[in-house]
């Protein structure tokens, strides 16, 4: 059976601490989103370096999960799961705002077949 994806790309608040980040990601966020069933394997992704060319994001996330349909099931995203719901509004409020310089990061959110 052909895995589903999710993926999500997006930036951080400039001027983040990227250890502070990496300890967050390995501590909070992968429990958060792992305590899921439906959730089959979900790691973060920092870009190191471009070779050739260049993205707009440097993080992404590759989720995969039982169904993509219900995934996003009555609008709510990640099976309306609360834990992962408000550990996400968390999340954008610590890593995607700044309110001293109005910076809003963007978050991407792809669903892709495995051929």
């Amino acid at each position: 059976m052909a895995r589903k994806l999710v993926l999500l790309t997006y930036d951080i608040k400039p001027g983040t601490d990227l250890k502070e980040y990496e300890q967050y990601t390995r501590e909070v966020d992968y429990g958060k989103f792992r305590q899921n069933d439906r959730i089959l394997d979900y790691a973060n992704f920092v870009i190191k370096r471009n070779v050739r060319g260049e993205e707009w994001f440097k993080h992404f996330d590759l989720m995969f999960v039982d169904d993509l349909d219900a995934f996003h099931a009555d609008g709510k995203l990640h099976f309306g799961d609360p834990v992962i719901l408000e550990h996400a509004a968390n999340w954008r409020d610590k890593w995607s705002r700044d309110e001293a310089t109005g910076w809003r990061g963007k978050v991407n959110i792809s669903y892709a077949d495995e051929i």
